[in-house]
């Protein structure tokens, strides 16, 4: 992946902290009770770079799609060479995603499954991923192409992530989610 220019860095940087404000705001207030115009107050920017930045509210909890990242990490994951299974390195790959910055994905995750549009907007847009990690996990064993075992591989284990995200969130991130990622893993494992 190409080195990120210094504007990107810093306009990543900005929309980072806008939406950090906006899930604060929007915990305590609740979702519906709170403006992309509030939110823009109260991270000192401008309710059209809001909007430029995000489009619309819920785009603004949801940003910095991290199912995105996954895969982008599960395409270079180092997960024990040709032999190990897809589990394995969805796991390595979905630790290096979802642990960088568990408070900030705690509270993110909190205010999402909160807000049921919020929630099937989340879901859809990781278990949307399934086609692309099959395609990964296909080419980790040399396939061709993409065959059933990539494909049931890749919705099993997006849907084992979600419903640990879940538990994890509803637990108030009281358990290790690196811990529960590995464990989770393990019932897959032959």
């Amino acid at each position: 992946m190409a080195e990120l220019t210094l504007r990107e860095r810093n306009r990543r940087a900005a929309m980072a902290e806008v939406q950090r404000v906006a899930v604060q705001l929007m915990r305590q207030h609740g979702f519906g009770n709170v403006t992309v115009e509030q939110v823009a107050d109260e991270a000192g920017v401008s309710p059209s770079t809001t909007y430029r930045y995000f489009g619309t509210k819920e785009a603004l909890v949801l940003w910095g799609d991290r199912s995105e990242v996954l895969v982008r990490a599960l395409a270079v994951v180092d997960a024990g060479g040709a032999e190990a299974s897809p589990a394995t390195a969805f796991t390595a790959a979905a630790i290096e995603v979802y642990t960088a910055d568990e408070a900030d994905l705690l509270e993110q995750l909190r205010l999402v499954f909160a807000n049921e549009p919020l929630a099937v907007a989340f879901e859809h847009g990781l278990l949307g991923r399934r086609g692309a990690i099959a395609e990964i996990f296909a080419a980790q064993r040399g396939a061709p192409s993409v065959g059933v075992r990539d494909d049931a591989a890749a919705g099993a284990l997006l849907g084992m992530l979600l419903a640990l995200l879940t538990r994890w969130q509803a637990g108030d991130g009281a358990k290790s989610l690196s811990k529960m990622l590995v464990k989770g893993a393990d019932s897959f494992r032959d």
